[in-house]
């Protein structure tokens, strides 16, 4: 039974959220409430003692925030961003020294990839290429220091340089082992923690979609942090919903629509001063394809063409959820499901919805039904190491690790 809320219990919330780094409104509402009630009598606690535990915590601490923000992203994510890197590296072709990438909050490593290659093919030498990849959630470090995405790292055009950076395996992708030494995966609390980074020697900072879940403060040290990191052309991305408001006084929007990129106040546009922003763009963007076909699922229930949705479909559903609109998204992935009960994608947008919404039985049915589809998958098992660790089911989610380190060390059965 719920206690009622008193000042105490207030002054409390905010104190987790201050030293989880978080927006305080986020332990208040109704999901996370009821994810708070479900995770301490998982644990034999009254909600008094699970936040003195979260207080004394860090490990507590760490599930909750990942309970609050799943790392998810996707291969060329805000793709005019990443021409802009590609411009950028293609000016620096030239010099001698390294061209340093930083991405904080790098999920499963989506985004680092996507940068390494990006500078790759722009033409900087692979010698000279350093990318850090920084996230506090050890789950999403091991599946990118291991090189496995998930299926969901694939949502609609593919950048044409990482056409032969990933390889299909089974419905999870494998990055080439030369994209994998260019990042270094870091396990560290991007707020609180000191990281192994020089300030001034980054060519590009990503910081996307983090900002949003962080309470004034941090959101304040995180983007100063970041900045401090930029050289002195250097680019800072961030997230469509994230500007680095607290830096307007330091930095300058770039003029790039979809890229959502700043600099330093002062530092002229990298772009060849006869290249207009339309002839650069339509150029990169033609150049991406269609992702490859993932492989037929062998449920003997399921008949093509029904099995997958198209994939614009399944990223207008991400939209929806990635904007807070979780019943629109939740409606139009169930009907979509409907249609294609086999879908991988959806399932796995249903669990991350439905986890989100409090809804917790919902999302380990999905994922039931997920990991039936397809037992390896890796994106499933993260996400029910990640439910299971919430409920308290500490037991449940070493068994899930074990599969998924089985599957990094071993690659997994035999196709």
């Amino acid at each position: 039974m719920m206690l009622l809320v008193t000042e105490s219990d207030h002054d409390e919330l905010a104190r987790i959220a201050s030293l989880s780094g978080l927006e305080s409104d986020l332990l208040r509402g109704p999901g996370i409430t009821r994810w708070l009630d479900r995770r301490a009598r998982s644990l034999g606690l009254d909600e008094r003692s699970h936040r003195a535990m979260l207080i004394e915590s860090e490990e507590e601490r760490r599930i909750l925030s990942e309970q609050i923000a799943v790392p998810e992203s996707w291969i060329g994510r805000y793709p005019v961003s990443f021409d802009l890197l590609h411009e950028t590296a293609a000016a620096r072709t030239k010099e001698s020294s390294v061209f340093r990438v930083l991405s904080l909050g790098c999920a499963a490593g989506q985004e680092p990839f996507t940068a390494a290659a990006c500078v790759l093919d722009a033409g900087i030498d692979s010698s000279r290429i350093e990318v850090l990849a920084i996230d506090r959630s050890r789950s999403a470090i091991e599946m990118g220091s291991n090189g496995d995405l998930p299926s969901m790292a694939v949502r609609g055009d593919l950048p044409e340089y990482m056409r032969t950076r990933l390889q299909p395996s089974g419905r999870r992708w494998k990055v080439d082992d030369e994209l994998r030494r260019l990042v270094r995966f870091i396990e560290a609390d991007i707020v609180s923690e000191s990281l192994p980074v020089a300030p001034g020697s980054c060519n590009a900072v990503y910081c996307r979609n983090v900002l949003i879940y962080l309470e004034s403060d941090a959101r304040d040290r995180l983007c100063r942090r970041a900045a401090s990191y930029l050289a002195k052309d250097g680019i800072f991305f961030s997230g469509h919903a994230d500007p680095p408001s607290d830096l307007l006084e330091t930095l300058d929007s770039i003029d790039r629509p979809g890229a959502f990129a700043w600099r330093r106040r002062g530092e002229s546009d990298p772009r060849p001063k006869n290249t207009s922003s339309e002839f650069t763009v339509g150029r990169v963007a033609s150049r991406r394809i269609s992702p490859r076909p993932l492989k037929k699922s062998i449920d003997p229930t399921i008949t093509p063409p029904a099995e997958q949705g198209s994939p614009e479909e399944v990223i207008a559903i991400q939209r929806l959820a990635d904007l807070g609109r979780l019943s629109e998204a939740r409606e139009l992935a169930e009907r979509l499901l409907v249609e294609h009960p086999a879908d991988l994608s959806v399932l796995l947008i249903l669990a991350t919805i439905d986890s989100a919404d409090g809804r917790v039985e919902a999302a380990r049915d999905h994922l039931r039904r997920a990991l039936y589809l397809d037992p390896d998958d890796p994106s499933a098992l993260f996400q029910m190491v990640v439910l299971c660790e919430s409920e308290g089911e500490l037991d449940v989610a070493a068994r899930f690790r074990r599969r998924m380190d089985r599957l990094a060390t071993d690659g997994g059965p035999e196709e």
